[in-house]
């Protein structure tokens, strides 16, 4: 019994590792790899072993794409906060201000919304007599997101204590709220500096492609000799340092 509920898993996963969008991303690495390889060692053998960086580049997308996907979240769950707050204030109770809440968000974003298609399974949940405590608890769990977890947990505890939910709700979202915005305002005053980053650890690359172009004798010992290959390969990995180093000094979270 054990094997069959693996198999439609491991399914699942294989042909999640065929998709359209990991072949163009597969593509898109090894002709990156390739083309280093060459500019760096001159030789199309050089691109065959930094092959493997493709791997290293596949992942770095994903945690890219994620971030993407969490930065949407948190800009549509700031939306449901405001709606959910302004239902409550109005007497709806939180299940009703929950339906109410997702029609409105139905209008506002459009059929892709990830947070559109979670509240929507809450409220599936509730059709079916789960509680409003479990089902908001499971979405945030979902949607990885730390507002949505603190929204679920003070939820919870209005719920337990049969405190004034209304007031507990509005301070919730008005502090979650001003925490998402001050993010925003910080990483759209890091935009500049992310730039200026990517410009720099792509500046050896294009130095060299430059080089390469005009005046190819200029470079010539460093290629297809001991030495040569042993201070580009030094330099490609400094490179790869710079940018990772530069990367993770940009990152600020609140």
């Amino acid at each position: 019994m054990k094997k069959n509920l693996k198999k439609p898993d491991i399914w699942n996963s294989i042909k999640s590792c065929f998709t359209i969008e990991c072949f163009f991303i597969s593509l898109a690495g090894a002709t990156g790899c390739m083309g280093i390889g060459y500019l760096f060692y001159d030789s199309w053998i050089g691109g065959v072993c930094l092959l493997p960086g493709i791997l290293l580049l596949s992942r770095r997308y994903r945690i890219w794409k994620e971030k993407q996907e969490l930065t949407k979240k948190r800009i549509e769950f700031k939306e449901l906060l405001y709606v959910l707050s302004g239902k409550l204030k109005a007497g709806y109770s939180m299940e009703n201000a929950w339906m109410a809440a997702e029609q409105d968000l139905e209008i506002m974003f459009s059929a892709k919304s990830l947070i559109l298609k979670e509240m929507q399974r809450v409220t599936a949940q509730l059709q079916v007599k789960i509680a409003m405590e479990q089902a908001v608890s499971e979405f945030a769990q979902r949607s990885r997101l730390e507002e949505a977890q603190s929204f679920a947990e003070v939820f919870s505890t209005a719920k337990r204590s049969g405190g004034n939910l209304v007031h507990m709700m509005d301070k919730t979202t008005a502090v979650l709220t001003e925490k998402m915005e001050v993010e925003q305002e910080i990483q759209t005053m890091l935009s500049g500096k992310k730039l200026e980053q990517k410009i720099m650890c792509g500046m050896p690359v294009l130095m060299l492609l430059y080089l390469k172009l005009t005046n190819a004798q200029y470079i010539e010992p460093l290629y297809h000799n001991g030495l040569g290959i042993a201070i580009m390969t030094a330099c490609l990995i400094g490179t790869v340092i710079a940018g990772w180093w530069g990367s993770k000094m940009i990152e600020i979270e609140v």
